[in-house]
């Protein structure tokens, strides 16, 4: 089974958390089936140099081919227009893609399917591949591509007839899959294919972080991970904590907001009581879990959080807004709370109930074993040969 898999959502030298959600799916299923040969090609955006955005200019550091847990990938730079790109991005994508994916099969690499992860741009993108190649293509939602973007009535219409043309489709939730079936009805409906967390790499023992500050015997340690914008909540949980004065944040991310958040740890006073501790490796995150006493998610919007099965694989109980499916992995009280609402009062007091419970760390990770990789990449397998398989009998 030879696997193209094609997505701007992953890692690389510079962005070491930027789609590790979908390398860690790769790599499960490579190493429970080895029959599974697959080739990256993760393009990044390229952006002139003379543009005075610095966000932008970290991309022309992004190499083109790396070797990660022995997959080879490729990035090759498309065009954005920033603020302006939503339309015309795919087209600039496909020329990428298609010079990129052309170059892997000279190599003699024979593509039985194509999977796309976050349907627009790449996963209208592949649809346009997997039709000019004569592939089969499965694409799998993760959030904004289904929940946001849609918005646009351009790429609405072509992830609609993406959903149509497609082979196989999936989501990383029930609500995310719910949201396809309204958006293309008479399309096959998509199957879940839920994130997993390697029990092997999260777990309660990891070897801690040094801390800047010190935590006392009735002091509380509070983690709020993703990236510094506004989405993801960070600045909500530092008003929070305003009002637990034995409790103690540290924020794991960098992005467009820090030095906002930074001001406005300094304007609350609390500079003593949260570090921000900028990009990590993946290797130091799960120290940081099995310290905290728990883990907080305020976002306005998610697929299927990985920062919430990470956090319960290292035993540490999550409080989280009920968006995406966050509300299918906070299920039962061993794994925490669900906020009520978006607000910082309903985040003090989800916080505060979920530390009065003192949930036993052994009790979150038991929990959080249900979400083991096993049986996830066995249906991604079984529904990948499928696909395979199906195109086999077209083709004859």
């Amino acid at each position: 089974m030879n696997i193209l898999l094609l997505t701007t959502l992953y890692p690389n030298n510079i962005q070491h958390r930027h789609g590790i959600f979908i390398e860690n799916r790769v790599k499960e299923l490579v190493n429970r089936y080895p029959d599974a040969k697959v080739k990256v090609v993760a393009p990044v955006p390229y952006f002139p140099s003379w543009l005075p955005i610095h966000e932008y200019k970290k991309y022309s550091e992004v190499v083109q081919h790396e070797t990660r847990s022995d997959i080879e990938i490729v990035h090759p730079k498309y065009w954005v227009i920033p603020k302006i790109g939503m339309n015309i991005t795919p087209h600039f994508l496909y020329r990428t893609c298609l010079k990129a994916i052309s170059a892997i099969q000279a190599t003699g690499f024979s593509i039985d399917v194509i999977d796309s992860h976050y349907f627009y741009p790449d996963g209208v993108v592949a649809s346009w591949i997997g039709e000019k190649l004569n592939l089969p293509v499965m694409v799998t939602a993760r959030g904004s591509d289904i929940n946001i973007i849609p918005k646009n009535k351009t790429a609405k219409k072509r992830i609609v007839k993406a959903l149509m043309d497609i082979q196989a489709s999936a989501a990383v939730s029930q609500a995310l899959a719910d949201e396809m079936i309204k958006l293309a009805p008479a399309a096959k409906a998509p199957i879940v294919l839920r994130n997993g967390v390697d029990l092997d790499f999260f777990h309660p023992n990891a070897e801690e972080p040094v801390l800047p500050f010190s935590i006392d015997g009735d002091e509380n340690l509070i983690l709020s991970v993703g990236n510094l914008i506004e989405l993801k909540g960070h600045h909500l949980v530092i008003e929070a904590l305003v009002s637990m004065p034995k409790a103690k944040l540290v924020i794991v991310g960098d992005g467009v907001m820090k030095a906002k958040l930074q001001q406005q740890v300094q304007q609350l006073g609390l500079t003593a009581r949260v570090h921000f501790t900028g990009n990590i490796q993946q290797s130091e995150l799960p120290g940081y879990y099995a310290c905290a006493d728990l883990l907080v998610l305020a976002s306005s919007r998610e697929g299927m959080p990985n920062v919430l099965l990470e956090s319960l694989a290292c035993g540490t109980p999550v409080v989280a807004t009920n968006v995406g499916g966050s509300s299918e992995v906070v299920s039962q009280s061993e794994a925490g709370e669900l906020i009520k609402d978006r607000t910082v009062v309903s985040i003090t007091a989800a916080i505060v109930s979920a530390l009065s419970k003192n949930i036993p760390q052994q009790s979150v990770r038991l929990f959080s074993e249900k979400f083991s990789w096993q049986e996830i990449s066995l249906k991604q397998y079984n529904l990948l040969t499928e696909v395979i398989a199906n195109n086999c009998r077209v083709e004859r």
